[in-house]
């Protein structure tokens, strides 16, 4: 009925589909609650986003509206991310995140990854990172907590292996495994995606 009317270009048909949907940009903005931009605005930027996607969607082509707006919401979100990254400056791969218990330095790029077709130019306008983020918020909560602990990621203080098994419970060549494990399944979802 309403999708008819928005056919129509009937204004309160658009209104009340970007109504039904302002969860749909709250859920979708939360994903990138740890980019360091505050919920309300990137809540803003995607309902931007939702109102851009009622305006264009066409019911003909055979997709769901909330599919089509979760794209449009998480594009619009990624852009103003793109270009709130840009102006904070430029992230090097080679930034060392942590030094490891042999003394190694620890560097982003040893997490995604040295190929040129990995770590492309995306890297260097901080698109990585917020993939980098995304992946470890798909970790199961210990595995997130690990990384988040050791590396300082979102924000929080690093600290060494053995810290991390004092505060979690276990020893520190498991805690040595499990990064391990960890680090390489990022990598490989970083492959993916990019």
């Amino acid at each position: 009925y309403w999708f008819r009317r928005l056919e129509q270009d009937d204004p309160e048909a658009r209104q009340v589909l970007i109504l039904h949907n302002l969860r749909l940009v709250d859920y979708i903005a939360r994903k990138f609650e740890s980019s360091g931009v505050g919920v309300e605005d990137l809540i803003s930027i995607g309902s931007i986003g939702l109102i851009k996607a009622v305006n264009t969607f066409c019911p003909g082509r055979g997709i769901k509206l909330a599919t089509y707006a979760s794209r449009c919401i998480e594009n619009e979100i990624l852009m103003y991310l793109r270009k709130w990254l840009n102006r904070r400056g430029e992230v090097s791969i080679d930034e060392p995140l942590n030094i490891d218990w042999d003394g190694n330095e620890l560097l982003l790029s040893d997490i995604l990854g040295t190929d040129s077709d990995i770590v492309n130019d995306a890297i260097e306008e901080n698109v990585e990172r917020g993939m980098l983020i995304e992946a470890v918020n798909r970790l199961s909560e210990r595995e997130r907590t690990i990384m988040q602990l050791r590396f300082g990621l979102m924000g929080g203080q690093e600290h060494t292996q053995k810290e991390v098994a004092d505060i979690i419970g276990i020893s520190q060549s498991y805690i040595s495994r499990l990064e391990k494990r960890i680090i390489k399944r990022l990598r490989r979802e970083l492959e993916r995606a990019s």
